[in-house]
């Protein structure tokens, strides 16, 4: 999950906010898709809800007797009120999708107000060149938001790493055999269910040195990714 769940909302967040930004007309100023400040509000709603009541409300979509199935069988698709976080082969699946939908618009204002400080001679610049919106793209913003992509990385992957309320509402007997069963959640039964505090509290130290290595981890292949800017900073 650490590595997944940051790598789909991260590359999610950067397609949305490249159309919203540079995705416009090919010819004339760089500018976004029309409509692009209610994309911005749509897309960041989800964030505002507390993380509890996002799983619970998705926990309930997701249910036998819920939403999903129900539209599936609108569109004359037979599901046999098939539990998605009670089978092993989609909870994990319909677990990632709900953290990366609540997610995502966070980031992607976060990579919008970060290509909005990119000066827009370097844009019209490249345009006069002759990138297209995918060389743009990959040439000219993501080399200069490789700090932040950085930061979204490391912050997504150390919420990834616990995904306590996530799981507690969306699946908190940790799935079927365990499948959405991660590290925070192990923690709680341990301490409060099995009431093995100092068995809790090392995996507790664990999961922070976990976290440093991750963290240290990511900024060692960013740097190794992207080389020295011109300044000589890696």
């Amino acid at each position: 999950m650490a590595i997944v769940v940051p790598l789909i909302t991260i590359v999610i967040a950067l397609v949305f906010a490249s159309m919203i930004t540079v995705g416009g007309p090919s010819h004339g100023q760089v500018r976004g898709l029309v409509g692009s400040s209610f994309y911005r509000v749509v897309s960041f709603f989800p964030y505002v809800i507390p993380a509890i009541v996002i799983a619970i409300l998705w926990s309930m979509i997701y249910a036998p007797n819920g939403l999903l199935n129900g539209a599936l069988g609108f569109l004359g698709i037979n599901t046999n009120d098939f539990a998605w976080l009670g089978d092993q082969r989609t909870a994990m699946g319909a677990t990632i999708f709900v953290i990366v939908w609540s997610m995502v618009g966070f980031y992607m204002v976060l990579f919008i107000a970060a290509i909005k400080g990119i000066p827009a001679e370097t844009l019209e610049a490249a345009r006069i060149d002759g990138a297209g919106r995918y060389r743009t793209v990959i040439s000219i913003l993501l080399p200069q938001m490789r700090d932040n992509v950085q930061t979204a990385y490391i912050y997504l992957g150390i919420m990834a790493l616990d995904a306590f309320v996530y799981m507690a509402g969306l699946n908190a007997s940790g799935g079927p055999n365990n499948s959405t069963l991660v590290m925070s959640q192990y923690l709680f039964r341990t301490a409060f269910e099995k009431g093995q505090f100092g068995l809790a509290s090392a995996m507790g130290v664990v999961l922070a040195v976990l976290t440093l290595v991750f963290a240290g981890l990511v900024i060692g292949v960013f740097r190794l990714v992207g080389g020295k800017d011109e300044g000589g900073r890696s």
